[in-house]
């Protein structure tokens, strides 16, 4: 955790991690559902995750040949547990039942090319499999983190009524934001860096 001063030193804000990550993990996976983004997951903690019921092997099956024949673009959700959870979108390479012994198998995305074109900022024009693979990679590591408890925030000082900001992805981003957002605020490693330099200065 940082700890940030004013000057002061009667009011604090800190950088820690956020308490609340399942409100990230929903916050984005609703992101992905209202940009078209249908999750069809045949393992129970992935469709928790989603936001979705558990879909059985035949309904998988069903939304694959429909995503095929209709020329959607259609991603695996390839994660697991191996001492800590890992969350990515990948090309979809084939439907499998076989679990690994530390991964989720049987899970996937699809999205229309429309909505996906959307999804990119770029209505009406052509996009491809790798450009929304890219954009997917940002939301699949805010996912991966929330799952973790990873993400980060920034509590603000009493004077702001605790007000909390977040979601960040590591603690420098977190800090640089605090110290843009609260600029009368000093991080201790400054404050001490600072008293240091007054102590050696003459009378």
């Amino acid at each position: 955790m940082l700890t940030f001063f004013n000057r002061s030193h009667t009011e604090s804000i800190t950088v820690d991690y956020c308490d609340f990550p399942d409100e990230a993990l929903k916050e984005s996976v609703e992101y992905l559902s209202s940009s078209g983004f249908k999750f069809y997951c045949l393992h129970p903690e992935v469709a928790n995750w989603m936001g979705t019921d558990v879909s059985s092997v035949e309904e998988i099956r069903k939304r694959i040949r429909h995503a095929q024949k209709n020329e959607m673009f259609l991603f695996e959700i390839n994660c697991g547990n191996h001492s800590r959870y890992w969350f990515h979108f990948q090309s979809f390479s084939g439907f499998t039942l076989m679990d690994g012994w530390d991964s989720f198998k049987g899970n996937i995305a699809v999205v229309s090319k429309k909505n996906a074109a959307a999804f990119l900022g770029k209505p009406k024009e052509a996009v491809t499999e790798e450009e929304v693979l890219k954009r997917l990679a940002k939301e699949a590591e805010i996912i991966e983190r929330a799952i973790n408890g990873d993400l980060f925030e920034v509590c603000g000082p009493q004077s702001d009524d605790f007000c909390r900001h977040g979601w960040f992805l590591d603690e420098e981003d977190a800090a640089k934001f605090a110290e843009e957002e609260y600029p009368d605020f000093l991080s201790t490693k400054t404050r001490i860096s600072e008293q240091s330099t007054n102590l050696k200065q003459p009378n």
